[in-house]
């Protein structure tokens, strides 16, 4: 008796992804006259026409669209199953990989991981990174959770976010800003700015706070990397936003000087995951330590 297997649902998969047997055909490396004996054989098992020939083309139909979810499910586990069998371990020896943005205060780094470790003792892995490099990685199943300041997204992945808390923001600069500290905020008006991408919540806040005190000003550089944007700060190359707590280092080293803060104005922390068809019993019992 005919048995519904994997490789016939991959087969269903490219062939509505390609619309033809021939374009699935030259993906597969199967030749169209097995590839349709094999799509005939699957929708004979399924009593089910899935497209409808119209010359060379194949058009799905509404019983394909419907079966069509079902594989991609199907093929989602498969992928999570491939990605994650090499650390079929990690449950014995608890162990996590948490990559953060530089950019996070360590009080609240601390404060997450402190939390995590009274509901599920674990060894904690920590990886520092740029905030699209530590995206990349969470979506690559390479670390298990991302903490920053921003939702990264992922085609095709649903993502789980909880929020960590939020702190103060202010306007800091090199020292040969520090006379804008009288009339603030009017002070800044046509001074120049080093600001995160346009992803970022706190440049959409911070842009309507200028707005509202009608204020303008000249993003001259725009860069992604929290530690570059400071350096370039210190070099005096213009002013940045960053959260009182996370700024406390550099000023006291006297590398970056706050010229003010804009009331109301807050960044906001995330701890991130990809959402996995089978969840991780550790991951969930960790997960509730912030509910």
């Amino acid at each position: 008796m005919y048995q519904l297997n994997l490789h016939h649902l991959r087969y269903f998969l490219i062939i509505a992804q390609e619309g033809s047997l021939s374009g699935a055909s030259k993906i597969l490396l199967i030749g169209q006259p097995a590839l349709s004996a094999q799509l005939k054989q699957f929708e004979q098992y399924l009593g089910a026409e899935l497209f409808q020939r119209i010359g060379k083309r194949l058009v799905i139909t509404a019983t394909g669209e419907y079966v069509l979810k079902y594989a991609k499910a199907i093929k989602a586990l498969e992928d999570e199953l491939v990605l994650n069998l090499p650390h079929a371990n990690e449950s014995m020896r608890k162990e996590f990989h948490i990559g953060a943005q530089e950019s996070v205060p360590k009080s609240i780094l601390a404060e997450t991981m402190s939390r995590m470790n009274r509901v599920r003792p674990a060894k904690l892995k920590i990886i520092e990174g740029t905030g699209d490099e530590l995206a990349q990685l969470l979506t690559a199943g390479k670390i298990d959770f991302f903490i920053g300041n921003f939702r990264p997204r992922s085609e095709g992945k649903e993502m789980f976010y909880m929020s960590l808390g939020k702190e103060p923001v202010s306007i800091w600069g090199a020292k040969s800003f520090i006379d804008l500290k009288k009339g603030f905020p009017k002070s800044l008006e046509g001074k120049a700015f080093i600001m995160p991408g346009f992803q970022n919540p706190l440049r959409h806040d911070f842009e309507k706070y200028m707005l509202q005190a009608g204020v303008n000003f000249n993003v001259t550089i725009e860069a992604q990397d929290t530690a570059l944007q400071k350096e370039l700060a210190v070099k005096g190359e213009g002013l940045v936003l960053f959260g009182d707590e996370s700024m406390k280092t550099w000023a006291k080293a006297g590398l970056l000087h706050k010229i003010g803060s804009a009331p109301g104005l807050k960044e906001e922390y995330w701890l991130g995951m990809v959402k996995k068809v089978i969840d991780n019993d550790h991951i969930k019992s960790i997960l509730s330590a912030f509910d």
